[in-house]
C-alpha cells in the first residue's frame, strides 16, 4: 500500500510538473490566437494534476478547485471581463494554496524522494506563473504600467500576450533584469520587488529544507 501510495504521488506530481512546464514554456511561443483555449486547457490539467497530488484535500479546497474549473470555462464561453477577472482572481487563491501545501509536503517529508524534487521545482514555476497573472491584471488595467507589453492584441477573447508577462515574471524572479520590459508605474514596481523577494525567499526556504533532509538522513548512517 506504502508503495502504491508512492507511486501515485510521484505521478500526479510529474503530470502537475509536465502541465506547468508546457503552459510556461511551450505555450508563450505558439500563435497568439490560440492562447485563449489553450490556456484555459492546460490550467485545467494543472488544476487536477495539483488536487491529486496533495496528501491532504479538505472540502474547502475541493471547493476552490471545482470554482476554478468552471470559472475558466465560463469566462471562454462567454467571454466577459469580469467572469474573465473572477476566474484569475480564483486561479490566483488556488495556485498559492497549492504552492503553500507543496512547501508543506516539503517539509514534513522524511526523505527526498522524486516526489519531493518535483514538487520543489513545480512550486517555483507556478509562483512565476502567478506573478505573471497579476503583470496580465496590472497591464490591462493601468496603462502604460509597463514597458513592451502590449495591453490589446487586436483579436477577440485576447488582451494581452500571455508570453509577455510570463517571461517578464520569471526575468523578475530570477533577478536577472534584462530590462528590455521595465515596470512604469509605482504599481508594477512594487510588484516587481514582491516577485525578486518571493523567488530568492522561496529558494532559501526550499534549499533549506532539501539540505536539512539530506544532512539528517546522512547524520543517522
Amino acid at each position: 500500500m506504502k508503495k502504491t501510495n508512492l507511486f501515485s504521488n510521484t505521478l500526479w506530481n510529474t503530470i502537475l510538473a509536465v502541465s506547468v512546464i508546457f503552459t510556461v514554456f511551450v505555450l508563450p511561443v505558439l500563435p497568439v490566437e490560440s492562447h485563449r483555449w489553450l490556456f484555459r486547457t492546460f490550467y485545467s490539467f494543472i488544476f487536477i494534476a495539483a488536487i491529486f497530488c496533495l496528501q491532504n484535500r479538505s472540502k474547502r479546497m475541493l471547493s476552490i478547485f471545482f470554482a476554478a474549473i468552471f470559472l475558466e470555462w465560463l469566462s471562454l464561453i462567454f467571454d466577459l471581463d469580469v467572469v474573465y477577472d473572477i476566474s484569475r482572481g480564483v486561479n490566483i487563491i488556488f495556485f498559492m494554496i497549492i504552492v503553500v501545501m507543496l512547501i508543506r509536503q516539503i517539509a514534513t517529508a522524511s526523505e527526498v524522494t522524486p516526489a519531493v524534487i518535483l514538487g520543489s521545482v513545480t512550486g517555483y514555476l507556478l509562483l512565476g506563473l502567478i506573478f505573471s497573472i497579476f503583470v496580465s491584471a496590472i497591464a490591462k488595467y493601468v496603462p502604460d504600467s509597463y514597458s513592451n507589453i502590449t495591453q490589446n492584441t487586436g483579436l477577440p477573447g485576447v488582451n494581452t500576450d500571455a508570453s509577455a508577462p510570463l517571461y517578464y515574471s520569471y526575468v523578475t524572479i530570477a533577478s536577472l533584469g534584462y530590462g528590455d520590459i521595465c515596470p512604469l508605474k509605482p504599481l508594477s514596481r512594487s510588484l516587481a520587488t514582491v516577485i525578486v523577494v518571493s523567488g530568492q525567499f522561496y529558494m532559501a526556504v526550499i534549499v533549506a529544507l532539501l539540505v536539512g533532509k539530506f544532512s539528517s538522513k546522512s547524520g543517522s548512517k
